[in-house]
């Protein structure tokens, strides 16, 4: 069975935020460590960073926790060259677990390695295969850290599903009071 909805966060708790970083090789991971150094985090929330080159595709029990977690990952980092195109292995990857994300709210950011050294004034075939799976999961697509990135969106699903858990003073009248009773006059 599908969860469209996600779970309620209980109230007062510290929601941490899933990061998945896939990065191309060591100049990646080193760009994509720097870029997760700086994400905004919200007090008492410390995101939970879980990092995978583009290697361990070609393992397919890696690949396998790697599609759930993805699938359920507030933030996905691919951190890559611009030069030529993604593995036939990470695209097969990126189709399996959008097929399971469902309508989950997050974002995915490409982050290029290389970008100044391009002497390319277009995006490259990586950024435009990233940008059209971020369309196609329903993310926002990111080229770096926008300072509200750590934010729930006001009117999403995730913040009405968060606020539907909480427990406020006027909610608590409301369920402590007791019914008026009318009586019908003869």
């Amino acid at each position: 069975m599908l969860n469209y909805f996600p779970e309620p966060a209980e109230s007062g708790a510290a929601r941490n935020q899933l990061v998945i970083v896939i990065f191309e090789n060591a100049a990646a991971r080193e760009c994509a460590v720097h870029f997760c150094g700086r994400l905004p985090r919200q007090q008492g929330e410390i995101p939970r960073v879980h990092w995978y080159g583009f290697d361990i595709l070609r393992n397919t029990a890696g690949a396998t926790e790697m599609i759930n977690k993805a699938a359920q990952a507030d933030l996905l980092v691919f951190s890559f060259s611009s030069q030529g195109d993604f593995p036939q292995e990470l695209k097969l990857w990126i189709e399996r677990w959008l097929g399971k994300r469902c309508e989950r709210e997050g974002s995915l950011v490409g982050l290029v390695t290389d970008r100044i050294q391009s002497v390319c004034p277009f995006a490259s075939l990586k950024e435009i295969y990233l940008r059209h799976t971020a369309l196609r999961a329903g993310m926002d697509y990111l080229s770096h850290v926008p300072p509200s990135a750590g934010k729930v969106i006001p009117d999403s699903l995730d913040s009405f599903s968060q606020r539907a858990g909480q427990m406020t003073s006027v909610l608590g009248g409301i369920l402590q009071s007791q019914p008026a009773v009318a009586v019908p006059k003869l």
